[in-house]
């Protein structure tokens, strides 16, 4: 493996780069900046925007890697893959709604070993690299302290266009939400999992996600001291369950009593 501060100093300016353009045209897109992709799933102009200049940035610096992005896709295959969420939460960014962030991760063999994620409105870093802690805005963080179940703090998210029968998200929501301190859904995973990793949030668990979603914040949490299971690894559809070591059994038993196949 090359050296890993050099893969994390690309990250970060990456994410950066990406969320110049995210700074620049929040408040301030049209209607014809907007398509939709899907049913319910729409992309912008400063999405497509953003990924370009981000995968032109790497590429420079790694032209051998592959780089995987939400919207111009790529092959995974190879030791070293980037994956990109150019903008993580692009519905609140549409509606004005601050969550949301550029999340660039890379893998080494199929495991994450670096991560950046920028939240432009907060002008907050985060950012983590294998055995070398995570840290926001240079300050190192780590996952909270909250034991009790009453008190966890928990994100949930799942996606517009649900695959499964929308009863199981359901059952998930009303077994957790019973006994869990509160529950929020800011729609925005990479953001969730900083949350996590700084002690905002507990723990969160979110269905149906991409590995552009999840890289970068699966190791920011770990190395915040959370843990971090996804169901189908980075791959597509993939289900995230997070949290600190007291939260995240809770909330991982509450998920397979619910969701088949877990």
């Amino acid at each position: 493996m090359e050296n890993l501060e050099v893969f994390l100093k690309v990250a970060k300016e990456s994410a950066l780069i990406g969320g110049l353009v995210l700074k620049e045209h929040f408040g301030r897109l049209s209607q014809d900046d907007i398509k939709e992709k899907f049913e319910k799933d729409v992309v912008s102009i400063v999405d497509r925007i953003s990924e370009e200049r981000i995968r032109k940035y790497i590429k420079s610096n790694f032209p051998h890697h592959h780089v995987v992005g939400e919207e111009e896709g790529g092959e995974d295959k190879g030791e070293y893959v980037w994956y990109i969420d150019p903008l993580d939460g692009t519905k609140n960014y549409i509606a004005g709604f601050p969550i949301f962030g550029v999340s660039v991760g890379l893998t080494y063999r199929k495991e994450p070993i670096v991560g950046a994620v920028y939240l432009p409105y907060f002008d907050a870093l985060y950012w983590a690299l294998k055995g070398g802690g995570a840290y926001k805005n240079g300050k190192r963080v780590q996952v909270s302290k909250r034991r009790q179940v009453r008190q966890f703090f928990v994100a949930y998210g799942f996606p517009s266009r649900a695959k499964r029968d929308l009863n199981i998200y359901w059952r998930v929501f009303r077994d957790l939400f019973d006994k869990v301190g509160a529950m929020r859904r800011p729609g925005a995973a990479a953001v969730d999992l900083c949350f996590v990793a700084e002690g905002v949030f507990d723990g969160l668990v979110e269905f149906e996600l991409n590995p552009w979603d999840v890289c970068a914040g699966t190791i920011i949490v770990q190395e915040a001291g959370g843990r971090v299971y996804l169901t189908k690894g980075l791959s597509k559809a993939t289900d995230v369950i997070a949290g600190t070591p007291d939260a995240y059994p809770y909330i991982e038993n509450a998920v397979k009593f619910s969701l088949e196949g877990l």
